[in-house]
């Protein structure tokens, strides 16, 4: 069956369109009239498609309007739960959609077990519960304008490990990077689920790489030397090439000590032969050049801390703060593999991402490649005293967050565009 597009509308600050298909429908924001912001990109995640410069909002799996009739899709709560209280919304859409039903109140429909709930545990059509804690998009404070300020966002991502060849990814065959392939190559899944925290005090990156002394001394180098020659010529074989190695490190030690004064020389072997390298000091004052130098061992992966302490002001900013620390925790659990209790299997991973007026990447702050939380430390008394309001909640809540890169910084990763900060 053909999708029936409607003429474009507006709703509260927003233009919209609504696509039927059958029995059901789209609500799908849209940036003709009024512009799509970049929060409400972020938000919605998969559900925004780039190419069209679309949001496919919510679903209508009820066009007679009645119970069951909404279900959520790239938009934020705060809409969904505006769509829910406020009746002008659902007789736009019956217009737009060409549909007339039964109103119903928002009483009636938690009553009915809808599909959507916006501080309340979720239920499908037939009451089973559809929550997860460890996704949906959450933020702190509740009353903040993000199109104004800068945030943390923190998305949660499904982990997938290293593969030979070709990898099954979203549902399609690609040709995987091998074993070697980075975290972020491998791992542009949809994201579970996203948490908006305000900016801290010392945000901070240190970037390092590993560098270890190493030193050479000259009867060293002299034997590698004729050591590398004799087996790099020995065209007879192996065993030719065996016996030259035995005798370089004679000839080596002739070359090194040819002009040294005789008692210098025999007091290093003295001190070989009894295994005192501190012979030849003691007996001439002297030692071995080392030729010591700083040699690169390899490259040292960034770690990020944060710490937040949340004080809920209203019975739903508590709740919220509740979901953002179980959305931390569930993300961070190990998982159990599902052929049973042989294996465990490695918990989601994290995108960390610090958003200029609720646009994109700060230009003036680094970038984070893909993270593993941990840690995550809560602490329910950070004042020191056990207080809660009369629902239960905690006055206050301390939080701290540990996440180390799954990767190391390359130079390659700073090829990019020089408008930000880079890594």
């Amino acid at each position: 069956m053909a999708v029936i597009t409607s003429d474009p509308f507006l709703v509260g600050d927003k233009s919209f369109v609504i696509k039927t298909d059958g029995d059901t429908a789209t609500i799908v924001r849209i940036a003709t009239g009024k512009n799509i912001s970049q929060t409400e990109k972020e938000s919605a995640g998969d559900y925004y498609n780039s190419n069209l410069n679309e949001i496919e909002y919510a679903k209508i799996y009820n066009l007679n309007f009645g119970a069951d009739w909404i279900d959520k899709l790239g938009a934020s709560d705060e809409w969904m739960a505006e769509v829910q209280t406020n009746p002008t919304f659902k007789n736009i859409f019956k217009k737009s959609a060409g549909k007339t039903g039964p109103n119903i109140s928002f009483a009636s429909a938690i009553e009915a077990n809808k599909n959507w709930d916006l501080t309340s545990i979720n239920s499908d059509a037939n009451g089973n519960t559809t929550y997860n804690p460890g996704s949906g998009t959450l933020y702190y404070p509740l009353n903040r304008d993000r199109e104004k300020t800068d945030y943390l966002q923190v998305s949660a991502v499904k982990y997938i490990p290293n593969s030979f060849g070709v990898a099954t990814r979203e549902g399609k065959k690609v040709f995987a990077g091998g074993l070697t392939e980075d975290a972020d190559d491998r791992m542009n899944e949809k994201r579970i689920g996203s948490v908006f925290l305000p900016m801290q005090g010392g945000l901070a990156d240190s970037s390092s790489v590993s560098w270890n002394d190493d030193k050479l001394d000259p009867l060293a180098a002299m034997t590698a030397k004729i050591a590398g020659n004799t087996i790099a010529g020995a065209g007879d074989g192996m065993v030719d090439a065996a016996k030259g190695l035995i005798d370089s490190s004679g000839d080596a030690a002739r070359k090194v000590f040819a002009g040294v004064d005789e008692n210098v020389v025999s007091t290093f072997f003295a001190g070989k032969a009894i295994g005192n390298d501190k012979l030849l000091t003691r007996g001439t004052g002297k030692v071995l050049n080392p030729n010591l130098e700083l040699l690169f061992s390899g490259p040292t992966l960034r770690t990020f801390a944060y710490s937040y302490k949340f004080t809920p002001r209203e019975d739903k900013e508590a709740k919220m703060i509740r979901s953002i620390i179980r959305f931390f925790k569930k993300n961070m659990a190990v998982q159990r593999d599902e052929s049973g209790a042989l294996f465990l299997k490695s918990p989601n991973v994290f995108r960390l991402k610090y958003i200029f007026k609720g646009r994109d990447q700060h230009p003036f702050l680094n970038k984070i490649k893909l993270c593993a939380l941990t840690s995550c430390n809560v602490q329910y008394t950070p004042d020191g005293n056990y207080a809660t309001y009369d629902d239960g909640s905690m006055t206050s809540y301390g939080m701290s967050l540990s996440f180390g890169e799954l990767n190391p910084i390359y130079d390659k990763d700073y090829d990019g565009p020089e408008n930000d900060m880079g890594y």
